[in-house]
């Protein structure tokens, strides 16, 4: 059986997992983007089946039920999920996860070939890049976000690679993109 390649990016809110996933699908040959799944309304700027699926809530129960998502998790009244149909043969995908998805992926999908990236930046970085990230930002939710990653950050139990990402320039020419293709044994 073939496996899935895939890289799973990680990391707090505001430490940049959407725009380096972009930049990777642009810089990878043969690299596909998981788009995922939520309930939860657009925020300004997205794009319905561009940054994620929005879907209705009787929707993406249906779709949990009929085991048809990697990983679900629920937070802030919203699901989120990522398809199993999802994901490409021989292609590298490359999705955005919560920890726990990312777990969830490693313990439950032997067909799936997985490099766990954190996206790591620090707290001033994030914070300033949730106070632009929208005209009219919600102060108590990125509050509430910070909070939460500080306890579902504090036992990473599985392995990872880590990649800083606290410059403001987006100088992603640091990730070792050769290194990650070797991983998955192409030249």
């Amino acid at each position: 059986m073939n496996k899935y390649k895939l890289i799973a990016l990680f990391g707090q809110s505001g430490a940049g997992k959407d725009t380096i996933q972009n930049w990777m699908v642009s810089h990878i040959t043969d690299a596909h983007k998981l788009i995922s799944y939520t309930t939860r309304p657009p925020r300004d700027n997205e794009i319905d089946n561009k940054d994620y699926h929005f879907i209705s809530i009787e929707t993406f129960n249906h779709m949990r039920l009929n085991n048809l998502f990697l990983e679900t998790s629920y937070f802030n009244n919203w699901y989120y999920g990522t398809s199993i149909e999802s994901l490409k043969e021989g292609q590298i995908n490359i999705g955005v996860f919560n920890v726990e998805g990312v777990r969830n992926i490693i313990n439950n999908f032997d067909n799936i070939h997985i490099y766990p990236l954190q996206i790591w930046a620090d707290d001033k970085v994030r914070l300033i890049r949730s106070l632009t990230r929208e005209k009219n930002p919600n102060c108590l939710e990125i509050c509430r976000r910070f909070i939460a990653d500080n306890k579902d950050f504090s036992n990473l139990n599985f392995q990872y690679l880590m990649y800083d990402n606290s410059d403001f320039n987006n100088d992603y020419t640091k990730l070792d993109i050769p290194s990650i293709i070797h991983y998955f044994g192409q030249n």
